[in-house]
């Protein structure tokens, strides 16, 4: 469906020359009258001096239109007609517009104030255009991996020469494909939602502990599948207020996180601590660390530092991860480095 483009050069203009001409000129023709009146004399209107007169009153209206039209012109109808051009072009989709203010910064006023608040407008609109770009380019190149899989995959079955063992490995792997293409799908709209979620989170009475050992169970396939050791280091029990079901997502994604950066034969800790008013809980592994650039970028959507692991991965969960937090007023703590480990820690309110 075709949009319809608004033109505002071809409307009507706001201001004219000539109304405002017409204007001054009969009120000084008006003002021109109580002079002659007050003189008392009526035959002096029908005097070649009173002509002269008119003709100066006329000479002074005029000025006095000319000069209050340039004035208007000039701070009135000249930056609003600017405007108008300005956002007819970003209504095109030119985000490169800039509004110079109209007046020096020791005499600004309302009018440099609204071009200040349209160019920040136009900057964000930009910012936004240019995320979104970058994210249907990321969420494109997502979808073609286990799309690309299988596609293959599915004409490798089409062949008739295959066992029935090859079989069951190629219909493994399209199964694969198609549950890593769902866990994408399932990820975009879970951070979708929860970067426009409106209403608070939920506050309810849960036990941490519990629930983090509920993770741990959840990961033994993972763990043993790399043999890796999971040392824990916390309390009994850990009563606080908050909401379970997105801070489940927080554990599973740095637990996740931890053991898909972690070599065979590797230890992660998990650890959490108690305080009056917060609690820290802290993933600690042994894995491949990060560098200072990735760990400026981790939050990112989509991005993943080593793209050796990015079959194991869509680069969504940190951002997840960071976009809960932000919900539930916690913080994230990142410490790293190359060839040693890596550290998250995240401390809620209680």
């Amino acid at each position: 469906m075709a949009k319809n483009k608004l033109t505002f050069r071809a409307q009507a203009a706001s201001f004219s020359w000539l109304e405002l001409t017409i204007l001054f000129l009969g009120f000084g023709l008006l003002a021109a009258v109580p002079g002659l009146i007050y003189s008392g004399d009526w035959q002096s209107l029908l005097s070649p001096f009173a002509g002269w007169y008119l003709l100066y009153c006329l000479l002074v209206a005029i000025g006095f239109a000319l000069l209050a039209a340039w004035q208007r012109y000039r701070t009135f109808a000249k930056p609003l007609r600017a405007l108008s051009i300005a956002a007819e072009k970003v209504a095109s989709g030119d985000y490169s517009v800039y509004l110079p203010p109209v007046h020096r910064p020791e005499r600004y006023d309302y009018l440099d104030a609204m071009f200040a608040n349209f160019n920040t407008m136009v900057a964000e609109l930009g910012s936004i255009e240019t995320l979104r770009g970058d994210f249907v380019a990321n969420v494109s190149h997502e979808f073609k991996r286990p799309l690309a899989v299988i596609k293959s995959y599915s004409e490798a079955l089409q062949k008739d020469d295959l066992d029935s063992e090859t079989q069951a490995a190629y219909l493994a792997t399209i199964n694969t494909a198609a549950t890593d293409l769902a866990d994408l799908v399932s990820n975009i709209l879970r951070l979708n939602k929860l970067e426009t979620q409106i209403t608070q989170p939920e506050r309810t009475a849960f036990d941490l502990v519990e629930q983090l050992t509920q993770v741990i169970f959840a990961s033994d396939p993972r763990l043993d599948e790399h043999q890796l050791e999971l040392t824990v280091d916390m309390p009994e029990k850990l009563a606080m207020m908050g909401d379970p079901d997105l801070l489940k997502v927080v554990w599973n994604n740095l637990l996740a996180n931890a053991i898909k950066f972690t070599p065979d034969h590797g230890t992660i800790t998990l650890a959490v601590k108690a305080q009056a008013q917060h609690v820290a809980v802290s993933f600690t592994d042994t894995g491949i660390g990060m560098d200072q650039a990735t760990q400026t970028h981790m939050f990112q959507k989509f991005f993943q530092g080593d793209r050796s692991h990015a079959s194991l991965g869509n680069g969504l969960g940190l951002a997840m991860v960071a976009s809960i937090l932000k919900l539930v007023h916690g913080q994230i703590a990142v410490t790293s480095e190359v060839g040693v480990g890596s550290t998250f820690t995240v401390t809620l309110p209680r």
